[in-house]
């Protein structure tokens, strides 16, 4: 993977992630004032979940093969990530 793309990405994965941070503080913050946040809290849940997902799929590309080879960590955070995002 070329240098600026790998730059790229992981530009776009923390904007990504910052944009769910900003939405769960300025949720709580409503909630906080008495606002019902029951839809927010619904966006944030679906919107962090897949975000979760997205960014160990990323670094596990990132990583390559050894990002599938069992007992490295991170693999166990990928594996962990999707068990997470199904629970709920």
């Amino acid at each position: 993977m070329e240098k600026t793309s790998l730059h790229h990405r992981l530009a776009m994965l923390a904007a990504r992630l910052q944009a769910v941070q900003a939405s769960i503080y300025n949720t709580a913050r409503r909630e906080a004032y008495g606002q019902t946040v029951t839809k927010e809290d619904s966006m944030i849940k679906a919107l962090a979940g897949e975000s979760v997902n997205k960014v160990m799929y990323d670094c596990l590309q990132f990583h390559g093969g050894f990002g599938y080879i069992r007992e490295s960590a991170i693999e166990r955070m990928a594996r962990d990530a999707r068990v997470r995002s199904i629970s709920g």
